[in-house]
């Protein structure tokens, strides 16, 4: 059972990642936060009925786990070096988790869930508790706000 953990776990690691920078905007507190996060999903993985929506599952803890912490830190750094955390990706691609790590923490967490975790509008839409309207409406405006970012307008 928990071999299926270990391996659907896997296949999401990066983007679970990816989501707590997108709320804490420090990649050490966020890797502290996926492990918290990465923990709990362990301990209540038998109490997930279906093991499909496992990553759905474990980002909405990622992301439960992102907001508690800035609640406790009441945080105010921000992201300096993401280099060191994304050994292995392509240098254009750092380039662009650094400019999403330049959004308002609100427009980045669903430019993460979308595109970086591969997640449908109506699966963002049920890990954030939110209308898949207003999900498409976020994405678009925080999509809108990122070009801006990469144009260097900002």
């Amino acid at each position: 059972m928990y071999e299926l953990f270990e391996q659907k776990y896997k296949e999401c690691e990066k983007a679970l990642f990816l989501v707590a920078i997108g709320y804490l905007h420090n990649t050490e507190d966020a890797k502290d936060c996926v492990q918290e996060a990465v923990l709990s999903a362990w301990k209540a993985f038998d109490t997930l009925k279906n093991k499909a929506y496992f990553k759905t599952w474990i980002t909405r803890i990622v992301i439960n786990k992102s907001k508690d912490y800035l609640k406790k830190q009441k945080f105010t750094e921000t992201l300096t070096d993401a280099s060191d955390a994304f050994c292995d990706m392509p240098t254009e691609e750092i380039g662009m988790i650094d400019c999403i790590c330049k959004l308002p923490q609100k427009q980045a967490v669903y430019i993460t869930l979308r595109f970086y975790n591969d997640m449908t509008f109506e699966e963002v839409a049920k890990a954030l508790k939110q209308p898949v309207s207003t999900v498409k409406y976020r994405t678009k405006k925080a999509l809108s706000e990122l070009k801006t970012i990469l144009k260097g307008e900002r």
